[in-house]
């Protein structure tokens, strides 16, 4: 059960207009439809977060949206391009004709917003891979994916610092150890953030790690000036178990190699925004 998921029935007469001129109603919209359809396409960026945390819809983290980003398997690339198309979207054609392979962009009717789609990966000031985790209980990424969606961005701004701390301050952070007593399963919970899944991309990535350990110690900073309003957990004491987790994970020896090398070479990425 997801505690901070709220969808609106749709209608299948519904299907091909967007349902509102409002892009949050919107989301719970496409949202609710990926989840019936049972489609390997997420939400990720900060209508996700917007979706799955309570802090981030009022002040001091309450923004504006522009746009919706989406994550799909390219393995169906046809199926997603004739979902968005049956929920009211417009192909960007050209665009699409050009770059497709890796990324598709889709217009509201009334270009009140646009939708962009990646494939497999997000690649930005790092790679992060997620092919295989498309398939969730919720129609954004996993939480701690949403997470280092935005924590692997070098060059990040205080939004996405801000999305950090509402996904830390609405979500329990999960450290899973093994399970006491013969046969006891590992209890999944759709609403924590998966410890494991951030130590395991950090140990084996100094790069990676390096940005995501300077991204949380600016969350810090963030926090001690704009606390979040009742939220659930403390971001600060969230903050400090989490990099705790990140420093004791054991590391790869590439992790090591490459720390000794240090910032004396470039570890992240500056790709350049394709513009339409």
């Amino acid at each position: 059960m997801l505690a901070h998921l709220s969808f609106a029935s749709v209608p299948d007469e519904d299907a091909a207009t967007p349902g509102s001129d409002d892009i949050r109603s919107e989301a719970e919209r496409l949202g609710q439809l990926i989840i019936n359809e049972r489609l390997p396409i997420r939400l990720i960026g900060g209508m996700a977060v917007w979706l799955r945390c309570p802090s981030a819809r009022v002040p001091p983290y309450e923004r504006h949206y522009p746009d919706l980003d989406f994550v799909a398997s390219s393995r169906n690339r046809r199926a997603v391009t004739e979902f968005l198309q049956r929920a009211g979207y417009v192909p960007e054609r050209m665009f699409n004709a050009i770059h497709g392979r890796d990324r598709l962009n889709f217009a509201h009717p009334t270009g009140r917003w646009t939708v962009d789609v990646v494939f497999d990966e997000l690649r930005m000031s790092h790679k992060l891979d997620l092919r295989d985790r498309l398939n969730g209980p919720a129609p954004t990424v996993d939480l701690a994916d949403l997470l280092l969606t935005k924590l692997q961005i070098w060059q990040i701004n205080q939004k996405d610092l801000g999305d950090v701390i509402c996904l830390l301050a609405d979500h329990q952070l999960r450290i899973n150890e093994a399970p006491r007593g013969a046969g006891l399963p590992m209890i999944e919970d759709p609403e924590a953030i998966d410890v494991r899944r951030i130590t395991s991309l950090c140990a084996s990535d100094w790069g990676f790690c390096h940005t995501v350990e300077r991204n949380l110690g600016l969350c810090r900073d963030v926090v001690g000036q704009r606390r979040p309003a009742s939220a659930g957990f403390d971001p600060m004491e969230q903050i400090s178990i989490l990099l705790a987790a990140i420093d004791e994970a054991p590391k790869t020896l590439g992790w090591r190699s490459r720390a000794r090398i240090g910032e004396r070479v470039r570890w992240y990425e500056t790709p350049e925004e394709v513009r339409h």
